[in-house]
């Protein structure tokens, strides 16, 4: 539920203060140089969406930010960032995530297969149709029995491009949907 609506929720908006200890955090977790920690905190910051109201280990309240795996820890109330980390997540969380992209991957690899079997079946059967429409166009005499026939033979040789594009397209998405993958990994 919260992240449904943390990925409704806006970007970070507004002017920022960074405390001196997320600067040195920066450094340290994420090889920032110290020149540019505070800007580069600023610009991710701009980046970020808020995911949840959230307290310290000390029980003090904060809010969250996320933006590619960093996490921003911000002042209850102003815009004051006190720390920033990489987001790891928990394993328990980890392998169901890893778990439901893996289903995805197999999903879509299922759907390729059956959609290169069919097309592979509908290219058979459209190619012995093909032959013997060549026969017929070889053998016709009549210029209409003729311009009938090939424009059946191209019209075959359309779908074919279309059939190709189809499965094509599933690789494509297969593709996308592996190197999603990997990111869980």
């Amino acid at each position: 539920m919260t992240l449904a609506i943390a990925a409704a929720t806006p970007q970070f908006t507004g002017k920022i203060t960074v405390t001196q200890h997320a600067i040195d955090e920066a450094v340290k977790d994420f090889r920032v140089p110290r020149q540019t920690a505070e800007e580069w905190i600023r610009s991710n910051l701009r980046k970020a969406r808020f995911i949840t109201n959230t307290i310290s280990e000390e029980g003090k309240p904060s809010r969250l930010f996320g933006y590619q795996r960093i996490a921003f820890v911000l002042a209850p109330e102003e815009n004051i960032v006190i720390t920033v980390y990489p987001a790891n997540p928990k394993a328990f969380l980890r392998e169901k995530v890893n778990a439901l992209v893996t289903r995805e991957l197999r999903k879509i690899e299922r759907h390729e297969r059956v959609l290169e079997r069919k097309i592979a079946l509908t290219k058979a059967e459209l190619e012995i149709e093909k032959a013997q429409l060549q026969l017929r166009l070889l053998r016709a005499r009549s210029a209409a029995t003729k311009l009938a026939c090939q424009a059946r033979i191209n019209a075959i040789n359309e779908y074919f491009t279309q059939l190709d594009a189809d499965l094509l397209a599933v690789k494509h998405e297969k593709r996308a949907v592996a190197k999603t993958v990997v990111a869980y990994l």
